[in-house]
């Protein structure tokens, strides 16, 4: 039987949606006048459903309860409340509530809003669990691939120190070769693993500088590639917001890109920049480096697809499936135009301004 906590300041009502329950055949555990109390019997009964109003009487209010319940016991929360107005409605979403039902109420309205609760929590705890053992599988999985490259490339390198001049020159470029691949091989499994990452990692929204991110970005890679010339120019006040770690991620593959693939080009030329799209803004990395055909654009953010040979751009195609899954889970788009020994222009959405 699903056990639900009222949360409900008058008495009356409190008793009338308990009455609504029991017919529908829950069990009301309790109903309480305050907020403080409401966090107190969550932490001791663990119901399966809270119903909170939102203005209680105490020192604080339902969103305030609410949101130290999900934190603390990952307890459903559905406000029942005669407010609806803007200010209201975004504070409560901030709290991520399994539902929001505005007084008065038909009966069936609030049955389906639990049962609806209840499935959104049982489908949201399973996948906490799969991902719990997902991290389990995957470092036991990077630890098992990890320990025979590390063997592979290790005696390959006493091979190549200790008896290089016993060895004709193939057999120095066959071991070259071997641990080139084994290197190879542990860069993709760490990439892979960034990717599980990024896709499960939970998003901090805040205002984010483009131009002092990307500016910072090619500047650190001209210190560490000090033999290139690169002309580079980012646009001044490039706004967005979305998680800071994963934004520098993606802009950092993305520009990796420009830097990687200008590497054969004299006069390389990287700009970053935004334009408007209808009411859209824009953001975009612009080259002129080795491009690609345009017809396969659509391969560029598949993990593991290339358009250039590894020999001529080293990579192992990971990089841009990353920075699509994290433009992705800001809500934004990203896309590719490019032409052959022509350069590439990756362009991308990103909120605009905080989301409540």
């Amino acid at each position: 039987m699903t056990q639900v906590l009222i949360v409900e300041d008058e008495a009356i009502v409190a008793e009338s949606i308990a009455s609504k329950l029991r017919r529908y055949g829950y069990e009301v555990v309790d109903t309480l006048p305050t907020g403080e109390e409401a966090i107190e019997e969550a932490g001791k009964s663990r119901p399966d459903v809270i119903l909170m109003d939102i203005h209680l009487a105490g020192k604080i209010d339902g969103i305030q309860a609410a949101n130290l319940i999900s934190t603390q016991y990952h307890i459903p929360v559905i406000f029942l409340t005669a407010y609806a107005d803007e200010q209201t409605i975004a504070r409560a979403k901030d709290s991520g509530p399994f539902g929001y039902l505005v007084k008065p109420f038909r009966e069936r309205d609030l049955h389906v809003t639990i049962e609806m609760a209840r499935e959104r929590s049982r489908l949201e705890n399973e996948l906490a669990a799969a991902n719990r053992e997902l991290d389990s599988f995957s470092y036991s999985v990077s630890h098992d691939l990890r320990a025979p490259l590390i063997a592979i490339d290790g005696y390959s390198r006493i091979l190549e120190e200790t008896y290089a001049g016993y060895l004709p020159p193939d057999g120095i470029e066959c071991l070259s070769r071997i641990r080139q691949a084994a290197n190879q091989m542990d860069h993709l499994i760490e990439d892979f693993l960034r990717l599980s990452r990024v896709t499960r990692a939970p998003i901090q929204m805040v205002h984010l500088d483009i131009t002092k991110m990307a500016t910072e970005i090619l500047n650190q890679f001209a210190l560490n590639d000090p033999d290139r010339s690169v002309q580079w120019a980012v646009d001044d006040g490039l706004i967005a917001f979305g998680d800071k770690g994963l934004c520098e991620i993606a802009l950092k593959n993305i520009l990796g890109n420009a830097w990687k693939y200008t590497m054969r080009t004299q006069n390389a030329q990287i700009e970053v920049g935004s334009m408007m799209q209808g009411q859209t803004k824009v953001f975009f990395v612009k080259d002129n480096g080795a491009g690609f055909p345009q017809e396969k654009s659509h391969l560029l953010f598949a993990p593991l697809q290339r358009l250039h040979p590894y020999q001529e751009f080293p990579g192992n195609g990971i990089g841009l499936a990353t920075v699509q899954r994290i433009i992705h889970r800001h809500g934004g788009r990203i896309w590719a135009e490019g032409s052959v020994g022509e350069g590439a222009t990756f362009s991308f959405t990103l909120p605009e301004k905080q989301d409540r």
